[in-house]
């Protein structure tokens, strides 16, 4: 039972620095003229990195390859290195390293910037109707009365409201969220499990 939804956490798409393309458009002309020629890292078969990318490839039509990897961090090491050409990555650990040059950011996945990269333009700009994101929510037992609910809910509608809130939530790389209500967070989170379940299916990361 959903009590609030609290924030979005965005990804970024960095490139290796030496991938001549600056922007999402560049890249994606880039990858259209060779088609397989980029390979992307994530955390596994079915990861968000993973399901990121291949939301990315279907929206854009473009071919690229996947690389698993035990993990983002060692994924990320090797974009750095220029063993794979690109991936879809958090935010904590990529920030210092996007700031030192050792990762290109091209993009974020949320619809608005992040504070954090306040240079680096949403995906969406350059790909109408991107968004990939994880949230965050705050949930109860299923079967909580209603009324208990109802109040927690307001609870945590006035604390996510209050700018010091806010402030922290920034902080850790997040976007806050005005909490809606929970007849409509119910219907979000069936929204989300049927899209990212065409995506998971689409991607081979399941047999189903």
């Amino acid at each position: 039972m959903p009590l609030a939804l609290v924030a979005n956490v965005p990804f970024v798409l960095v490139v290796n620095p030496s991938l001549p393309v600056r922007t999402t458009a560049e890249l994606v002309r880039y990858a259209k003229a060779n088609p397989n020629k980029l390979s992307f890292g994530s955390s596994g078969q079915g990861s968000p990195h993973h399901l990121y990318m291949e939301l990315f490839k279907t929206m854009t039509g473009t071919e690229l390859v996947h690389v698993p990897y035990k993990g983002s961090v060692p994924a990320l090491t090797d974009v750095m290195a220029g063993v794979i050409s690109l991936m879809f990555v958090d935010l904590a650990p990529s920030l210092n390293l996007i700031r030192a040059g050792r990762v290109r950011a091209l993009g974020v996945s949320s619809k608005t910037r992040v504070a954090e990269l306040p240079d680096v333009p949403p995906i969406a700009d350059d790909v109408p109707g991107f968004e990939a994101v994880a949230w965050q929510m705050l949930v109860a037992p299923a079967g909580t009365p209603k009324p208990v609910v109802e109040k927690l809910h307001e609870a945590l509608k006035q604390f996510e409201a209050d700018p010091e809130t806010q402030r922290k939530i920034k902080q850790l790389g997040m976007i806050p969220i005005a909490t809606p209500p929970v007849a409509a967070m119910q219907t979000y989170i069936k929204s989300e499990i049927a899209r990212w379940g065409r995506v998971v299916v689409k991607s081979g990361a399941s047999a189903d």
